[in-house]
Order: C-alpha cells, then sequence, then structure tokens
C-alpha cells in the first residue's frame, strides 16, 4: 500500500489554475523529487500537501486513508485540517526559526504543545520534558548540531538553521517530510551540507517530497521523479527514466538547460 496517493489535485487563485490534475503515489521509504521551472507549480503542490493552502479539488490519502477530499465540507474544519497536517513535516526556504528560541527550543516547540494536553503530562509534566528534550537533542545529533544546542538562530549561519529547522520537522515524526527549496537560500559550498544530511535521511529510508533546483542532487537522491511544467505532470518515472532517457520533448528541453549550465 502507498503511504502517500494524490488523485486529481488542483489549486485555483481566483481564475488562476496553478494545478490542473496532479496525480501520484509515494511508497514508504522512498524519496520523490519535484523538478521544473519556477512558476510551474511545485511550491504550490506542497503548501496543498501540508494544508498551507487548500486545494480546490482531489483527494490526499496517506497510508490508504482520505485525509483530505474537496468534495467533503466536513474535511475542510480548521480542526481537522491541523489534525491532518501532522502528517507531514514542512521544511522551508528561509528556514523560519523563532529568533527569540534556541535551537533546542525550536526543535522541541511544537512536540512541547501538543503534549500539554495529554493525561500524562498533567500528572508528570517534568518526565514528559525530559523525554521532550532528550529527543530534540538527539535528532540536533543526527543533523550535526551536539553542540548547538543552546545557540538562537542569530547564533548560526548559513546551513545550520537550516538543519534545525529539518531537526524540527523530524521531532513530530511525520510520514512524509516535505523539503521546498532547501538550499535556494545558501551558498554553494554550505548547500553541501544541508544535502548531505537530506542524503543521510535518504540512506534511512525516510520518506520525502522534495522541490529542488538541484538537478545532480535530485538523480542522486531520490527513488521517484516528477517533472512538472504549467501545472501539470509532464513526466514522471525513476531518475533513470526522467534523466537519462526522457520520453517528453519538454522534459528534455529541460534538463539540458540545466545541466549545460
Amino acid at each position: 500500500m502507498a503511504i502517500l496517493e494524490v488523485k486529481g489535485l488542483k489549486k485555483r487563485f481566483d481564475s488562476l489554475e496553478v494545478l490542473k490534475g496532479i496525480d501520484f503515489s509515494l511508497e514508504k521509504g522512498e524519496a520523490l523529487a519535484l523538478i521544473g521551472v519556477s512558476g510551474s507549480g511545485k511550491t504550490t503542490l506542497l503548501r496543498c500537501l501540508n494544508f498551507l493552502e487548500v486545494p480546490t479539488e482531489g483527494q490526499i490519502l496517506v497510508n490508504g486513508q482520505v485525509i483530505f477530499d474537496a468534495s467533503n465540507p466536513a474535511m475542510l474544519s480548521e480542526k481537522e485540517i491541523r489534525h491532518n497536517r501532522l502528517h507531514f513535516g514542512m521544511v522551508f526556504q528561509q528556514f523560519n526559526l523563532f529568533p527569540q528560541y534556541t535551537a533546542l527550543q525550536n526543535v522541541t516547540l511544537a512536540q512541547e504543545l501538543l503534549e500539554k494536553d495529554t493525561a500524562e503530562y498533567k500528572q508528570n509534566k517534568k518526565a514528559v520534558m525530559e523525554r521532550i528534550h532528550e529527543r530534540g537533542a538527539e535528532l540536533l545529533g543526527t543533523v550535526g548540531l551536539s553542540d548547538k544546542l543552546d545557540y538562537y538562530p542569530h547564533q548560526l549561519s548559513g546551513g545550520p538553521p537550516q538543519r534545525v529547522a529539518i531537526a524540527r520537522a523530524l521531532m513530530l515524526e511525520p510520514d512524509i517530510l516535505c523539503f521546498d527549496e532547501p538550499t535556494s537560500a545558501l551558498d554553494p559550498e554550505l548547500t553541501g551540507e544541508v544535502l548531505k544530511v537530506i542524503r543521510g535521511l535518504a540512506d534511512r529510508n525516510t520518506t520525502m517530497v522534495i522541490v529542488t533546483h538541484e538537478m545532480k542532487f535530485a538523480r542522486d537522491v531520490s527513488d521517484k521523479v516528477l517533472f512538472m511544467d504549467q501545472g501539470v505532470v509532464v513526466e514522471s518515472g525513476s531518475p533513470q527514466e526522467v534523466f537519462e532517457n526522457p520520453k517528453e520533448e519538454r522534459t528534455r528541453q529541460f534538463l539540458e538547460r540545466y545541466f549545460a549550465e
């Protein structure tokens, strides 16, 4: 069974249709790369998966369960959307860390807020907080920041803030981890360290959807590739199929331009 299925997903902003019927599926442990020129709908698709945008039409299924159906008004409530958003972890282009919190606090904050409504938290707050902080420190260690737990965002530069953001997304143990051009705000040297972390997650069979302009990285790290253009999936397949033997002329034109640069 696929961990993620997207069926007929559309998104309109007034009269502008940005997504025109997107279909794909993803198995547990697979990494999917979304590629295409700017404005092709990749980020909008990612935002729809995370319910930062509400799709106009279509369905989203996680582990075989329909978590969103645009034709079902009950699934459009804020409560349902907040709940379903937990299936996805989102790593943004610009990190979006809270400047008033340390790296560890940024990672643990969402989990702390979720735990506050549980009976365990009310009975033994200290034990719950210790467990959360231990897990947060472990995740920061996973992304190579064991020595930066108490640093504030302004004390971090380049790649480390994005690595904190990755640890934060992992903290809630989402079914699918989403990256929206995670290296676009970094210079080439720092890009490498963030890509190394993502590659490590792929090696540990983390299910991921990655919007990226790093074509060589997409080819090396992904199990599936979707090439999007003007709101539709032009071509999809394995990295070997899409990058080495594209069937569509539009795909070939795109890849020739990127690999020529």
